[in-house]
C-alpha cells in the first residue's frame, strides 16, 4: 500500500520532496552525526521527505574566514542519496558577531558562504529559530529587531539565487504581537514562508490550534502576506515521564492551606463550551489524593455561584489557562473566603478569549492578572540571575518530613512581588541551583480585599504518553492541513533520552536506539493513506467526533475519523466511493463492511482511515 512521491530530479538522481508536506526536525549535525545516515533512511521509511536542523554559524565558521565545510558535506551526500530535502536554520552568532542583527556584514557572508554552497539540497532556508525568546535572540527579543536581520538576509538569498525559499524564523507559539512588531518593520514582504511553533503542552490539537491559525492569517491579510504558505518548522509532543511529585507535595499543600483531604470536597471545572477542563491529559486530582472526601465538577458559569468554605477547594488545570471573562468571578470567590489550588505552572499565564467569530482562543498574557490575584511570579526570562536549570527541589520546614528532594522538570518561581501588606506567603517547596533557592510552589493567604487562599505549583508536567503522543501526531497534521498549513516538521526525530525527566530529551518518534516509537508508525501511515499531492482534507465536528475527508493524487477519495473524548459509537453513510480498505492510525488493518452504505463502528482518540470513501 505504500504510495510515497517520488520523482526524478535533474541533480544527481535527487528525488524531489518540494511539495511534501512532511518533514521532521534533527540534530543531525550535532549529537546526531555518528547515526545520520540511519535516520535518514529511517525518515524516509517512514514517509518524510524533509528535514530540518540548524546550520550552526559557529561550526561553519570557525575563526573569521575560516570555515570548515566537512560535515555539512557529508550530511548534504547523505540528503542526496536518501532523497531528502534539507530546510536549514541559519541562525545564532559567533564570538566576533554577537549579537549577529548587530554584525549585520558578518551574518550577510555567513549566508552568502552556505547558500553559494548547499543551495541544491537546501531549497528552503530559515532564518533564526524562536527569535521571540531571549535565549536564542541573545537579549531581549524584538520583532523590529529580527526584521532588521531577515531584510537583509531575505535580500541577499535572492540575489545569490532567486528561486530559494526564504523562511521567517519559526517562533516559540504564535506571539501575534511580536510577528505583527516585525510585520511592520517590513518582515512580511521579506519571506516566502511563515513559520510558527504551536506546541500545545497538555492540551489536545484540537482545542485552539484552527482557531489560532485564523488568527494568524488574519494579521498576515492584513499585512499583505496573507497569500503566503504557513509552515510548522516545530510542532511536538514529548513523552516524558509526569513528576511523581504531586503525591508528595499536595499533602503539604492542603497542610498548608489549612485543610484535610478527607474532609474536602474538589470542585473542577469541566466546560465542554469552553473546552475546560481541570484534569487534563495527564492529571486528575483523585489519581494524587484517594482520600478526598468528594469531586464535584461544575461549568464556568456556576464559579459565581460557588459557596467559599474551608471544606471547599476549587481546582484549576495545570495548562496555566483561564478564561478572563470569569476572573471577576475567581476574584470574587477569594473575596469570600474561597481557597484555590493551582496544580501547574502560572494560573492565568494564557487567556482563552473568544473572537469575533466566536471561535476560542488562547493568548498568552504573562504576568497581565496576576496583581489582581495578588500573585508574583518570575523566571529566568524575566528576571537576571534567575537559573534556566534547578539542580533539586526541596521541602520547606515545617513540611520536609519524610521527603528530602524532589526531581526536577519545567518550573516556574513564586514570590510576594505582589501581595498586600496584611496578605502572606508561605513557601512550601524550593528549588535550588547552586546558591540559589526560590520557591517553586507554596501558598498565598489573603488577609486584604482578597480573604482566601491560593495554593500554588510552578513545575510543569509537559509529558504525554506515548499511546497519547502516536494520537496526536496524526490528529495534529490533519487539522492543521485542513487549516492551510502546507508543510510540518515534527519535532522531533530521535530523543536523547539523556534523563528521566527532562521533557526536552523524550520528544521523538523513534527512540536514542533508533527504535520506532507508536508515534513513527502513526506518521507513516498518515503519509501513506494521505500521500503527498493529496487534497486539502475538509474537517468538520460536532465537538467531540471528526471527519476529514480529501482525495488522493489519483482522485480517490479517502476520510479519517477519530474521537477525542474516549470510545464512541457511530454509524456513518458513506457519501460515495467504495470502501476498499480500513486502517488504524498505526497502520493495522481493521475488518469493517458497510450495510446499506451505512459504517457502524467505535471511534477513539486514535484515527480510523477508510480508504475510496467519503464519508
Amino acid at each position: 500500500m505504500k504510495s510515497l512521491l517520488s520523482c526524478i530530479a535533474l541533480l544527481a538522481g535527487f528525488c524531489l520532496a518540494a511539495d511534501s508536506p512532511y518533514g521532521v526536525c534533527a540534530h543531525l549535525q550535532r549529537w546526531e552525526y555518528d547515526r545520520a545516515s540511519e535516520e535518514l533512511k529511517l525518515m524516509k521509511a517512514g514517509g518524510i521527505d524533509h528535514v530540518r536542523f540548524d546550520l550552526d554559524w559557529d561550526a561553519l565558521e570557525t575563526a573569521p574566514g575560516v570555515w570548515n565545510f566537512d560535515k555539512m558535506d557529508s550530511l548534504a551526500a547523505m540528503a542526496r542519496e536518501n532523497g531528502i530535502r534539507i530546510l536549514p536554520i541559519l541562525a545564532y552568532d559567533v564570538k566576533w558577531a554577537t549579537p549577529a542583527w548587530k554584525h549585520l556584514p558578518e551574518f550577510l557572508n555567513y549566508v552568502e558562504t552556505a547558500v553559494r554552497r548547499y543551495g541544491d539540497v537546501m531549497p528552503c532556508v530559515e532564518i533564526w529559530n524562536e527569535p521571540n525568546l531571549p535565549g536564542f535572540w541573545r537579549g531581549k527579543p524584538s520583532g523590529t529587531e529580527y526584521a532588521s536581520l531577515l531584510v537583509p538576509a531575505y535580500r541577499k538569498i535572492k540575489e545569490l539565487n532567486p528561486g530559494i525559499t526564504v523562511a521567517y524564523g519559526g517562533t516559540s507559539l504564535i506571539p501575534l504581537d511580536y510577528i505583527e512588531e516585525s510585520f511592520k518593520a517590513g518582515a512580511a514582504q521579506a519571506m516566502d514562508v511563515m513559520c510558527i511553533h504551536p506546541y500545545r503542552c497538555n492540551e489536545m490539537p484540537e482545542e485552539y490550534l484552527p482557531s489560532d491559525l485564523a488568527a494568524l492569517r488574519k494579521l498576515m491579510d492584513q499585512y499583505g502576506a496573507g497569500d503566503k504558505p504557513v509552515w510548522f518548522s516545530e510542532m511536538g509532543y514529548s513523552t516524558v515521564e509526569r513528576l511523581p511529585y504531586l503525591s508528595l507535595l499536595l499533602p503539604r499543600l492542603f497542610a498548608a492551606l489549612e485543610m484535610e483531604p478527607q474532609k474536602t470536597t474538589c470542585v473542577i471545572f469541566r466546560d465542554a463550551g469552553y473546552r475546560y477542563d481541570s484534569e487534563g491529559l495527564g492529571f486528575r486530582i483523585q489519581d494524587e489524593l484517594p482520600s478526598l472526601k468528594a469531586v464535584r465538577p461544575i461549568a464556568l458559569k456556576e464559579l459565581k455561584r460557588l459557596a467559599a468554605g474551608t471544606d471547599t477547594l476549587l481546582v484549576l488545570p495545570d495548562n496555566e489557562s483561564f478564561p478572563s471573562e470569569f476572573l471577576p468571578d475567581l476574584i470574587g470567590y477569594l473575596r469570600r473566603g474561597g481557597r484555590v489550588l493551582s496544580p501547574g505552572g502560572l494560573p492565568l499565564y494564557f487567556d482563552l478569549r473568544r473572537d469575533e467569530s466566536g471561535a476560542l482562543r488562547k493568548i498568552q498574557v504573562n504576568e497581565k492578572y496576576m496583581k489582581e490575584l495578588h500573585l508574583g511570579w518570575y523566571t529566568f526570562w524575566t528576571r537576571p540571575g534567575t537559573p534556566e536549570k534547578l539542580a533539586e527541589q526541596e521541602f520547606a520546614e515545617p513540611y520536609a518530613t519524610g521527603m528530602a528532594s524532589l526531581p526536577v522538570n519545567g518550573f516556574r518561581f513564586f514570590d510576594r512581588a505582589n501581595p498586600a501588606a496584611e496578605d502572606r506567603f508561605e513557601p512550601v517547596l524550593y528549588g535550588r541551583s547552586g546558591d540559589f533557592r526560590g520557591v517553586t510552589a507554596g501558598v498565598y493567604h489573603f488577609d486584604s480585599d482578597l480573604k482566601g487562599k491560593i495554593a500554588v505549583c510552578g513545575n510543569l508536567n509537559p509529558g504525554v504518553p506515548e499511546k497519547k503522543q502516536a494520537e496526536f501526531l496524526p490528529r495534529t497534521m490533519l487539522i492543521a492541513f485542513a487549516s492551510g498549513v502546507e508543510r510540518i516538521y515534527w519535532y522531533s526525530f530521535r530523543s536523547t533520552e539523556r534523563s528521566r525527566f527532562d521533557g526536552e530529551a523524550h520528544f521523538g518518534i523513534v527512540r536514542n536506539n533508533l527504535a520506532p516509537k507508536d508515534a513513527y508508525h502513526a506518521y507513516r501511515t498518515l503519509s501513506e493513506l494521505h500521500p503527498a499531492g493529496s487534497s486539502r482534507p475538509e474537517l468538520r465536528s460536532d465537538g467531540t467526533l471528526y471527519i476529514a475527508n480529501w482525495k488522493t493524487p489519483g482522485n480517490v477519495p479517502a476520510a479519517a475519523v477519530w474521537n477525542i473524548a474516549g470510545e464512541r459509537a457511530v454509524r456513518l453513510k458513506i457519501k460515495s466511493g467504495r470502501l476498499t480498505a480500513v486502517h488504524d492510525h498505526l497502520g493495522r488493518e481493521v475488518k469493517l463492511s458497510p450495510e446499506n452504505s451505512v459504517l457502524t463502528f467505535s471511534a477513539s482518540p486514535g484515527i480510523l482511515y477508510f480508504s475510496g470513501v467519503e464519508l
